[in-house]
Protein backbone atom coordinates (compact mmCIF):
# COMPACT_ATOMS: atom_id res chain seq x y z
CA UNK A 1 0.00 0.00 0.00
CA UNK A 2 1.30 3.45 -0.92
CA UNK A 3 1.07 6.10 1.76
CA UNK A 4 0.86 9.64 0.44
CA UNK A 5 2.13 12.56 2.48
CA UNK A 6 -0.70 14.12 4.49
CA UNK A 7 -0.39 17.51 2.77
CA UNK A 8 -0.78 15.96 -0.68
CA UNK A 9 -3.66 13.77 0.40
CA UNK A 10 -5.40 16.64 2.18
CA UNK A 11 -4.94 18.87 -0.88
CA UNK A 12 -6.54 16.25 -3.09
CA UNK A 13 -9.43 15.94 -0.66
CA UNK A 14 -9.96 19.69 -0.62
CA UNK A 15 -9.97 19.76 -4.42
CA UNK A 16 -12.32 16.82 -4.66
CA UNK A 17 -14.72 18.56 -2.31
CA UNK A 18 -14.47 22.00 -3.93
CA UNK A 19 -14.47 21.36 -7.66
CA UNK A 20 -17.94 19.79 -7.99
CA UNK A 21 -19.49 22.95 -6.56
CA UNK A 22 -18.46 25.02 -9.57
CA UNK A 23 -15.97 27.45 -8.11
CA UNK A 24 -15.06 28.53 -11.61
CA UNK A 25 -16.29 31.78 -13.07
CA UNK A 26 -16.27 30.32 -16.58
CA UNK A 27 -19.44 28.29 -16.13
CA UNK A 28 -21.58 30.83 -14.29
CA UNK A 29 -23.53 32.08 -17.31
CA UNK A 30 -23.04 35.64 -16.14
CA UNK A 31 -21.74 38.46 -18.29
CA UNK A 32 -19.57 39.50 -15.34
CA UNK A 33 -16.95 36.72 -15.06
CA UNK A 34 -16.33 37.57 -11.40
CA UNK A 35 -20.03 37.47 -10.42
CA UNK A 36 -20.06 33.92 -9.08
CA UNK A 37 -16.50 33.70 -7.84
CA UNK A 38 -16.97 33.14 -4.16
CA UNK A 39 -14.20 33.43 -1.60
CA UNK A 40 -10.90 33.37 -3.46
CA UNK A 41 -8.79 34.77 -0.64
CA UNK A 42 -6.29 37.39 -1.74
CA UNK A 43 -6.71 36.48 -5.41
CA UNK A 44 -8.24 39.00 -7.79
CA UNK A 45 -11.88 37.95 -8.44
CA UNK A 46 -11.92 37.37 -12.19
CA UNK A 47 -12.42 34.55 -14.63
CA UNK A 48 -10.21 31.65 -13.59
CA UNK A 49 -9.87 32.76 -9.95
CA UNK A 50 -12.00 29.89 -8.62
CA UNK A 51 -10.01 27.21 -10.42
CA UNK A 52 -6.72 28.85 -9.44
CA UNK A 53 -7.86 29.12 -5.82
CA UNK A 54 -8.89 25.46 -5.79
CA UNK A 55 -5.43 24.30 -6.76
CA UNK A 56 -3.22 26.86 -5.02
CA UNK A 57 -4.97 27.36 -1.69
CA UNK A 58 -4.98 23.65 -0.89
CA UNK A 59 -1.24 23.90 -0.14
CA UNK A 60 -0.44 27.53 0.67
CA UNK A 61 -1.97 30.94 1.21
CA UNK A 62 -3.35 32.94 -1.68
CA UNK A 63 -1.22 35.85 -0.42
CA UNK A 64 1.86 33.86 -1.44
CA UNK A 65 0.46 33.53 -4.95
CA UNK A 66 -0.68 37.15 -5.12
CA UNK A 67 2.71 38.57 -4.20
CA UNK A 68 4.47 36.82 -7.08
CA UNK A 69 5.16 38.44 -10.43
CA UNK A 70 5.87 35.88 -13.12
CA UNK A 71 5.57 35.63 -16.85
CA UNK A 72 3.35 32.84 -18.13
CA UNK A 73 6.53 30.82 -18.70
CA UNK A 74 7.64 31.54 -15.14
CA UNK A 75 4.31 30.35 -13.73
CA UNK A 76 4.53 27.26 -15.91
CA UNK A 77 8.02 26.51 -14.59
CA UNK A 78 6.78 26.95 -11.01
CA UNK A 79 3.99 24.43 -11.61
CA UNK A 80 6.50 21.94 -13.06
CA UNK A 81 8.79 22.50 -10.05
CA UNK A 82 5.92 21.95 -7.61
CA UNK A 83 5.08 18.63 -9.27
CA UNK A 84 8.68 17.44 -9.62
CA UNK A 85 10.16 18.70 -6.35
CA UNK A 86 7.26 19.32 -3.98
CA UNK A 87 5.03 16.33 -4.71
CA UNK A 88 2.06 18.26 -6.05
CA UNK A 89 -0.34 16.25 -8.16
CA UNK A 90 -0.23 17.47 -11.78
CA UNK A 91 -3.08 19.78 -12.71
CA UNK A 92 -5.20 18.35 -15.55
CA UNK A 93 -4.39 20.08 -18.86
CA UNK A 94 -7.69 21.98 -19.20
CA UNK A 95 -7.48 23.39 -15.67
CA UNK A 96 -3.76 24.04 -16.04
CA UNK A 97 -4.44 26.33 -19.00
CA UNK A 98 -7.09 28.21 -16.98
CA UNK A 99 -4.68 28.62 -14.05
CA UNK A 100 -1.83 29.77 -16.30
CA UNK A 101 -4.10 32.21 -18.17
CA UNK A 102 -5.37 33.66 -14.90
CA UNK A 103 -1.94 33.98 -13.28
CA UNK A 104 -0.30 35.40 -16.40
CA UNK A 105 -2.99 38.07 -16.69
CA UNK A 106 -3.37 39.07 -13.05
CA UNK A 107 0.00 38.21 -11.49
CA UNK A 108 2.49 38.90 -14.26
CA UNK A 109 5.71 40.88 -13.98
CA UNK A 110 3.71 44.15 -13.86
CA UNK A 111 1.74 42.70 -10.90
CA UNK A 112 -1.42 44.74 -11.54
CA UNK A 113 -3.22 43.13 -8.60
CA UNK A 114 -0.38 42.98 -6.12
CA UNK A 115 -1.90 43.30 -2.63
CA UNK A 116 -0.98 46.63 -1.09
Amino acid sequence: MTVLPLKRTLGAAVLAAALPFGLTAQDNGSEDPAADVSDVGALYPAEGAGVTYSYCASCHSTQLVAQQGQTREGWDELLVWMVEKQGMEPIPDEDREIVLDYLAEHYNTDRPHFPR
